[in-house]
């Protein structure tokens, strides 16, 4: 009798172990570009549904995009994220570099929105958003309310304390707008004089943001007056809305791609996932949290009419502002960076 009590109780563990590994879902990592709000928005219109749909355990997390942490990932050959949001530039560079994977079955081009040379998904990477960097201020600050990069640069007028990203591309551009470059003349970039114009601002430069939650909080509490912001993290606060303007009078826009960096051990699932968020409605949810643009054309009819006249690309916030060179970033970011880093080095 104790033999088969002993047998049955080696067999009852055999069954719970089984019964656990068969309840153990597959996993994948999508790494967001941007946390806080940007984040929350792809968990509820993309992470969330798909793990629910898929039976799939999606992880969220989000970087900065810097774009050497992912090519040490990938060169060491540890790679612990499966779908990663890149910028434009990045994208390029990393098709050039071999960082990517390809899908595992592509996504037809025909629905994705023909804004800026009609960017459509590739076997390396499908568009995702188009997302802006704007001139946000505090309007209680001032008389009358600045209107230009120009304006930011004008501390005699409009005195205060200013916020830039910590990241040149952007912050060049709208430095060489206060120098006075026409928005169709911005490329290729004036380096040298996008520098000086800098260092004029520099001394009234109070943060050097890394996060886009920062620019809205410093707006927020007075720390300062006037900040470079990505629009949508000013959208989805509904506070920052009441009390921070902004205009779209050269902001920035830009384009970011879904990748799988090569390494993944998820690629079919990646795909999947990539598939999933390229759709028409899961887009024209996250655009109505974010106020971002959605490539794939049939998302704007999904999308709440007061939502559209706050997305980059509705046609008269996209007629004042300019797309941010991809090419020309791909072929010189690394460079850059490195002055830049030596550059925000130096008292």
């Amino acid at each position: 009798m104790k033999r088969i009590s002993l047998l049955a109780g080696i067999a009852g563990l055999l069954a719970l172990v089984i019964l656990g590994a068969a309840k153990q879902l597959p996993e994948i990592t999508v790494v967001s570009y941007g946390g806080g709000a940007y984040q929350d928005s792809h968990r509820a219109a993309f992470i969330s549904p798909f793990a629910a749909k898929s039976n799939v355990k999606v992880n969220s997390t989000s970087w900065g995009a810097e774009y050497g942490r992912l090519q040490q990932m990938v060169r060491s050959g540890d790679v612990s994220w499966d779908v990663v949001e890149v910028t434009a530039a990045q994208y390029s560079r990393g098709v050039r570099d071999g960082l990517y994977s390809p899908l595992t079955r592509p996504i037809p081009p025909a629905t994705f929105a023909p804004l800026a040379g009609g960017p459509v998904p590739t076997p390396f990477g499908v568009p995702n958003v188009y997302w802006s960097t704007v001139f946000a201020y505090q309007p209680k600050a001032f008389a009358h309310n600045p209107t230009s990069w120009r304006d930011f640069w004008d501390v005699q007028h409009f005195p205060g304390s200013r916020a830039l990203y910590d990241n040149p591309r952007g912050t060049l551009e709208f430095a060489l707008l206060a120098d006075g470059v026409a928005r169709d003349k911005l490329y290729p970039l004036d380096v040298d004089r996008a520098f000086r114009k800098l260092d004029v601002l520099r001394p009234h430069v109070r943060l050097w943001w890394k996060d886009g939650t920062e620019p809205v909080n410093a707006l927020l509490t007075n720390r300062v007056v006037m900040s470079s912001a990505w629009s949508g993290r000013i959208y989805a606060s509904a506070a920052a809305r009441k009390e921070i303007q902004y205009t779209w009078i050269g902001a920035a826009h830009e384009l970011d791609y879904w990748v799988i960096p090569r390494g993944s051990r998820n690629v079919e699932l990646a795909t999947e996932f990539i598939h999933f968020a390229s759709t028409a409605q899961p887009m024209a949810k996250q655009a109505a949290a974010t106020a971002y643009g959605p490539t794939n054309a049939l998302a704007f009819s999904a999308i709440p009419k007061t939502v559209l006249p706050n997305l980059p690309t509705a046609p008269e916030n996209w007629r004042v502002s300019f797309v941010v060179n991809a090419n020309w970033w791909a072929a010189n970011e690394q460079k850059i960076m490195q002055r830049w880093t030596i550059w925000r080095s130096k008292r």
